[in-house]
């Protein structure tokens, strides 16, 4: 009888060492948080101004904070510009959309959103940092950018 519950002892202590060494040496991965992001990441903004008398309906708005002013405009599409294709605007716009204005913007491109007319649409190209939410303009284009239909006249 002795012999039995040794053997018994013996192959659960084993089974119960190997379940143990299986939970400790395979930790779970967490999915449910955002990806780290510290370095400034390269992001486009295709935005509009509204032109008079137009409001923005169910459009996403995007506001970007100019030397102490706000300017909110239409958001009519964003990406970031990562080829390792870690990081993705929604993930961006998680950080950022509880806070007014979403971006504070520097960089010798600041007056870009000053100087656009009622109407206009503009690609500002620029390096967002996620640790203070600065977006430094890098580059503007006039229209939607290289993705936006052809216009025909």
């Amino acid at each position: 009888m002795e012999k039995i519950n040794f053997r018994i002892g013996l192959a659960m202590a084993a089974t119960l060492s190997i379940a143990i060494l299986l939970v400790a040496a395979l930790p779970p991965d967490a999915h449910a948080q955002l990806r780290a992001m510290g370095i400034p990441i390269p992001t486009t903004l295709i935005i509009t101004k509204p032109a008079p008398g137009q409001i923005f309906g169910n459009q996403q708005t995007v506001s970007m904070g100019v030397n102490g002013k706000t300017y909110k405009f239409a958001l009519k599409d964003a990406y970031v510009d990562d080829p390792r294709g870690k990081i993705h605007w929604p993930d961006i716009w998680e950080l950022v959309r509880q806070y007014r204005p979403n971006f504070n913007v520097t960089g010798l491109g600041e007056d870009t959103f000053e100087k656009m007319q009622p109407g206009q649409t503009m690609t500002v190209r620029g390096m967002f940092a996620p640790l203070n939410w600065n977006f430094e303009v890098t580059g503007t284009e006039e229209g939607g950018g290289p993705f936006a239909p052809a216009q025909h006249y």
